[in-house]
Formats: C-alpha cells, structure tokens, sequence
C-alpha cells in the first residue's frame, strides 16, 4: 500500500512525516516489544529527527542503524551516523530516553575489504537482520541510499550491507544497505523535499521507469509505505 502526502509546507510536510514515523513506531514497539529503525543523512531528515523527540516513545525499545554512510571515522562532520547522533541520540540521552548503545555506526575498518561490512551485519544479526521501519530521502537522480540509478550498487544481490569505491555522486567511497535488505521493511517513509528534487519525483510516478532506473522506487514493493513532498 502507498500512499502520497503533499503539503506545500516544507516545515509542515517535516512535522507531519515525523508524526508518522512516530505512530509507526508505536505501532510495531505495540506489536512486536522492539523496533529496528534504518535512517539516513541529509537537513531534512535533521529537521526530522529534532521533532521527532517530541513524540511520546520507549526510545529504549528502538535501535537506529544507518542505510548508508561515507567511509569516514566515526565522528566525522560527514558521518550520517554523527548526524543522528547529534540531532536525536546525545539530546535524547541526556533526558535518560535513550541509551546512546541503542544507535548503532558502521564502523570503517579499512584493514579488511569489506571495510566492515561484515560486521555491521553481525551487529544487525543480534537485532533480527531486519528493519521495521525504514526512511529515505531520494536524491535528484533519484538514489536512496547508495543506491545509484544505473550503478552496479543497485544491482548487488548480496544481503546485506555492500560497499563501493566508485559511488557517482561524491564521495566515491560508501557503504549502503542492499536493494534486498532495505526491503525487509515493512514500513518506508521516503522524503521528495525541495525543487531540485521534482525530476526524481517525475520518474518516481512514471511507470515506465523501472527501479532499477529510479532507486526511490523500491518502496513500492514495501507492505506499507508512505511518500512525502512538497512538490505538486
């Protein structure tokens, strides 16, 4: 099931995909005890993030991992990890509403050539190697993730996490969640935010496109999945 919300509004259209992320979570923590949520950089999944704290959750029952991430130390002003860390664990932490153990970073290890794809998937192991919920921002190709238009990354059978030295937008080295592993969600939230952004939305409406042309696709094939825009 997909569903669209269109609110001109980008800090409305923000404040309303967090709700749902937050009623999401609720629903499956109501379900099922606990809560994988994937996340990946970028200011509007910042914005993201800082409202949703508000929401009313056991952030003890939930453990955040990254779709993607640049390889980069941990703690670097690049890292998707940094910025959730900052935007949502530390702030949160401080409250005592969530141990930062619960936000796990993929950790580089540049002395192996998975680069420490295999044990981010370990540590996903012991959380069910599964997400429940998942959100994405397309880019103006329309890539979630590091999940490139085109690119061999979105044709990777493999289940799990893969890694890159050749990613087309910059930088060329990145570590993504699977096209197969992404689908594990059962739910998607996926971010069209800002003009640049309504090319992609264009081919994300266009059945003639196939995924494998327009990555923010893969959520279609999600159990329950919701599309966020401003634009019309």
């Amino acid at each position: 099931m997909l569903a669209i919300v269109q609110e001109p509004n980008a800090d409305l259209l923000l404040q309303r995909a967090a709700h749902h992320i937050g009623e999401k979570v609720r629903d499956v923590l109501a379900r099922r005890g606990r809560a994988n949520i994937a996340v990946p950089g970028g200011r509007s999944v910042a914005t993201i993030f800082q409202m949703l704290r508000q929401e009313k959750i056991d952030w003890n029952r939930v453990h955040f991992f990254v779709i993607d991430e640049r390889l980069v130390p941990l703690g670097h002003p690049d890292s998707n990890y940094q910025l959730l860390k900052d935007h949502f664990i530390v702030p949160l932490a401080k409250e005592g509403a969530i141990s930062p153990e619960n936000a796990h970073p993929f950790i580089v290890d540049p002395a192996v050539p998975d680069r420490g794809a295999r044990a981010y998937e370990a540590v996903l192991a012991d959380h069910g190697f599964r997400f429940d919920i998942i959100l994405l921002s397309s880019g103006e190709d329309g890539h979630v993730g590091a999940l490139f238009p085109g690119h061999h990354s979105v044709r990777d059978a493999h289940h799990g996490f893969i890694v890159m030295d050749d990613s087309p937008k910059p930088p060329a080295e990145r570590m993504s969640s699977s096209l197969s592993l992404m689908l594990t969600a059962e739910i998607g939230v996926l971010l069209f935010v800002g003009e640049a952004k309504r090319e992609a939305f264009a081919k994300f409406n266009d059945p003639a496109i196939p995924a494998s042309d327009c990555p923010a696709k893969l959520v279609i094939g999600m159990k329950n999945a919701t599309v966020f825009t401003d634009l019309n």
